[in-house]
């Protein structure tokens, strides 16, 4: 190979070599713009719904301190729920859901808030399924939780209506997400067992606060 035919190679490489370092796939900028565009969306959508909350829920632990609060905004056919708790949410994701009875006493006989009943299921559907079922929430190491959502399954004046309670476990939430091919210690059949069905086997209850609806003067 000549010497001049061997600069030319090696040129028409390096010119492969930037042109290949200075366009990136043009699918990692649509994905980038996908996410924008969805916070942006959220964004303008919480911003939207801020001066609309119709609920709110005064969450206590089991010594009876307020450590947060569940806020539910009207948007249109959805509803926006907010969860923000400063502290008392250990670390990990934890069993979230609307229960049937608005009442939340710490020193129950049967446990901890268990005046609260079961799962808010007025359409008598297994776990996973249950108008009060909802997204888990997260606690971080320092104890605290916040989760911004939007859900279809109820209207903040059904809740208050029914006077219903939101309960947040000591443990994560399955769903009754249990394949069969897992046997259960306290069934004949492999999947989920009745309690899966009806909990998600998440845990005892930490923290309880009943539904109630927003004040003019709170709105203010």
């Amino acid at each position: 190979m000549s010497k001049s035919t061997f600069f030319s190679s090696l040129f028409f490489f390096l010119i492969l070599l930037i042109a290949g370092c200075t366009n990136p796939p043009t699918d990692s900028g649509g994905e980038t713009d996908r996410e924008e565009s969805q916070e942006e969306e959220t964004e303008a959508a919480f911003s939207h719904t801020s001066n609309n909350e119709v609920a709110y829920a005064s969450m206590i632990n089991v010594h009876e301190e307020v450590i947060g609060h569940v806020r539910f905004y009207e948007n249109e056919n959805d509803v926006f729920l907010e969860a923000d708790f400063k502290e008392g949410i250990p670390a990990g994701f934890h069993g979230f859901h609307i229960h049937e009875n608005g009442i939340c006493e710490a020193n129950a006989s049967e446990g901890p808030f268990s005046t609260a009943g079961g799962h808010y299921n007025p359409d008598e559907t297994f776990h996973g399924n249950h108008v009060g079922d909802m997204i888990s929430l997260y606690g971080t190491e320092e104890e605290s939780a916040y989760l911004f959502t939007k859900v279809d399954r109820f209207t903040p004046d059904q809740l208050i209506e029914e006077e219903v309670a939101i309960i947040v476990h000591s443990d994560p939430d399955n769903f009754a997400n249990i394949p069969e091919r897992y046997q259960s210690e306290e069934s004949d059949s492999p999947g989920p067992d009745k309690d899966t069905l009806q909990t998600g086997d998440a845990g005892h209850r930490i923290s309880c606060g009943v539904v109630e609806p927003i004040s003019q003067e709170q709105k203010s």
